[in-house]
């Protein structure tokens, strides 16, 4: 997807270097999930963004996710064991296991050396490939949180916000803009069941993406991911990426947009069908929308 100008309000999300790939890198390996997925994927995230997602999409129609690198880079000779996360949390506290394909890694501690006990991750949709690259660039100065109407924290990773200003007069320290996806009902999820991740093996599904071996890429996440405890997985969903966007985003935005989401051309579906997270039907994400989430945090 590509803009021509910021929206009024997005979700903003900072791209980090948690597991030592280049942006390239990560955009492809997003891109092969978004394939095997049907159009959508999942895109993992430090905090939670709490009913701000909701209210936001509810009130203009359509909510997009917007992607920053941020400068710093990983230190060399700090390849460490990490977490891979293996479930998500619905409405109703049940485990349920994410989609085979899906691949969010983390690191296993907070920057305050404390033991990562929550992870998040962003319900993204795209009909087209992912691809990197704008003119583009985000003000955090002239950003304001949907959920408070403060500006953000520097700490905040990612946040709905509202543009304050004319894009002419934004001044002050700004980020490039990578990469711009749609968000779909339940916009976001808590994830669960964390195993541990070996650096050797994160090594070796960055070095598979970064040479363009989709194939391999599937291989090691499909065993990665088949090492995953399930003794806490209760029951199985259908999977929320084979149903059409309009089944799961009708409880939460207009009806215009409603009406758009019917028109728009399908994505591709590749291979299998999985059996998993976003399959849900309208009666249980609407369930999303009673459920009360804390507001955007530090991690």
């Amino acid at each position: 997807m590509t803009l021509k100008h910021l929206p009024p309000t997005f979700c903003w999300t900072k791209i980090g270097t948690e597991s030592g790939e280049e942006l390239p890198t990560v955009v492809l390996r997003k891109e092969w999930e978004r394939r095997l997925g049907g159009g959508r994927f999942l895109w993992g995230i430090n905090q939670p963004l709490g009913s701000s997602a909701q209210v936001a999409a509810h009130r203009t129609g359509s909510l997009l996710a917007l992607f920053s690198p941020v400068a710093s880079r990983p230190r060399a000779g700090e390849r460490k064991d990490m977490l891979l996360w293996n479930a998500w949390v619905d409405a109703s506290g049940q485990v349920r296991p994410l989609p085979p394909h899906t691949f969010i890694a983390s690191r296993s501690t907070l920057p305050s050396g404390r033991r990562r006990e929550q992870h998040y991750a962003l319900v993204c949709a795209s009909s087209t490939a992912l691809t990197v690259g704008t003119q583009l660039r985000v003000f955090p100065d002239h950003l304001r949180s949907v959920s408070t109407g403060q500006p953000l924290g520097a700490a905040q990773g990612a946040a709905v916000v509202d543009c304050v200003g004319r894009a002419k007069e934004q001044t002050g320290k700004s980020y490039p803009l990578a990469l711009s996806v749609e968000l779909e009902a339940p916009y976001f999820v808590r994830l669960a069941q964390p195993c541990v991740l070996k650096a050797r093996d994160l090594a070796e599904v960055n070095k598979a993406t970064r040479a363009g071996d989709f194939d391999r890429f599937v291989e090691l996440v499909a065993r990665l991911r088949g090492r995953s405890p399930t003794d806490a997985v209760r029951g199985v969903t259908r999977d929320l990426f084979d149903v059409p966007p309009i089944e799961t985003a009708a409880a939460y935005v207009a009806p215009t947009h409603v009406a758009r989401l019917r028109n728009r051309q399908a994505a591709e579906h590749p291979r299998d069908l999985t059996g998993d997270l976003f399959d849900l039907s309208p009666g249980e994400a609407a369930a999303f929308a009673g459920l009360a989430h804390p507001r955007i945090g530090r991690a």
